[in-house]
């Protein structure tokens, strides 16, 4: 039986007004206590084959490269990818760079979720986004 994983970054590079999600704001966080606690989680659950693969938040992409790589090679490890996955992953388009987009292309990442709620500058100022 296959099955879809959903994997939640409580973490954000900003607080957005409108957000109802679990969030904190990434400074001074124990994110890599977290990313740690998730692959044990991984580990323990044999998840087994997936179809589908959501990494959300919070702002995943506000995690580091080195935290994201981390976090993908522990996916990569205890999860089996179906020859057809979906594998999907929440960014904020400010905290994308070209190392964060390759390592999450080298991680089989496949479709981004991008959040981009305006492209005015003043109205993103006036609900928290950058």
């Amino acid at each position: 039986m296959t099955k879809s994983v959903y994997i939640h970054i409580p973490f954000c590079s900003q607080i957005c007004h409108y957000c109802d999600f679990s969030k904190f704001l990434i400074n001074n966080q124990p994110v890599d206590a977290y990313i740690e606690a998730l692959a044990t989680e991984m580990k323990v659950a044999q998840v087994g084959e997936a179809k589908t693969i959501f990494i959300g938040g919070g702002t995943p992409s506000a995690l580091s490269a080195q935290q994201l790589k981390q976090l993908l090679q522990a996916i990569r490890t205890h999860i089996h990818f179906s020859k057809e996955i979906e594998f999907t992953v929440e960014a904020n388009p400010g905290d994308l760079t070209n190392d964060k987009l390759a390592i999450l292309k080298e991680g089989g990442v496949n479709r981004l979720s991008l959040g981009v709620q305006t492209f005015n500058d003043s109205l993103l100022q006036k609900i928290g986004r950058s």
